[in-house]
């Protein structure tokens, strides 16, 4: 005759310990896949070709200004507006930053970046913010603290990665991996903390800033857009954006 067991016998508390034990070791195993991928994710910096740069960077009027100390009063100044979360930008970036930079190193350009993050969903990102989204939100307040720095170098090359491997970061990185990621760049260490404890919101000025400047110029708010003495460059729609530098400097 078959008997029903006690609950609370001795076999079943070894099979609920040993059902324990495997939750455990899978919640570890998971947990190390993740902190893991996350790793390979900033470790692959270390690979990353760093540019050298000549320029010098600084953080005024919700714009990080990159010039060289060459450039004289015959410069052309343009304000660059792009969204970390926007693939265009990232487009605009690996087609045009080459010939940007030696513009800029060579004196002959002045570049005001203004970060945007609209593309988080609302005009200051808090809606994506909420949901623990925005990456544009996320991006912006890292490279605020990374421009606070005085890094020149630092600022172009994190923003070059992040503008070249959106598909790699969109969504998946932390703060805790901006700061990785610019720690593997060779930010020292206040950098490295501030951008560790920054807190998103803090960004939302800077942007929301850069988002009414650009819609009281304009009228309207996308991104990439190139504006020199508040009109867009092309300013005609038979010429690409992708051919702003030679347009800005006549060439």
């Amino acid at each position: 005759m078959s008997t029903v067991k006690d609950p609370n016998s001795k076999g079943n508390s070894g099979f609920l310990w040993g059902l324990a034990v495997l939750l455990v070791i899978v919640a570890v195993v998971i947990g190390y896949i993740v902190y893991q991928g996350r790793s390979a994710q900033t470790d692959a910096l270390g690979d990353y070709a760093a540019e050298d740069v000549n320029m010098e960077m600084s953080l005024a009027d919700n714009a990080v200004t990159l010039k060289s100390a060459e450039a004289g009063k015959e410069a052309v100044e343009v304000d660059l507006y792009e969204d970390y979360s926007c693939p265009h930008c990232g487009d605009l970036a690996k087609e045009t930053d080459g010939q940007m930079k030696d513009a800029i190193d060579e004196g002959k350009l002045i570049v005001h970046v203004r970060s945007l993050n609209f593309l988080d969903g609302s005009q200051n990102g808090l809606e994506s913010i909420k949901s623990n989204k925005g990456h544009s939100s996320k991006a912006a307040a890292a490279m605020e603290q990374v421009a606070k720095s005085g890094d020149a170098k630092l600022y172009w090359n994190l923003r070059k990665y992040l503008m070249e491997n959106q598909s790699k970061v969109y969504d998946k990185w932390d703060m805790a991996d901006f700061a990785d990621a610019a720690k593997s760049l060779g930010a020292d260490k206040d950098t490295v903390t501030a951008i560790q404890e920054a807190k998103v919101g803090e960004g939302n000025e800077l942007v929301t800033a850069n988002y009414e400047k650009l819609e009281s110029e304009t009228g309207s708010v996308s991104s990439p857009r190139i504006i020199k003495d508040g009109k867009d460059i092309p300013e005609d729609e038979n010429t690409s954006i992708m051919e702003w530098v030679d347009l800005v400097l006549d060439k």
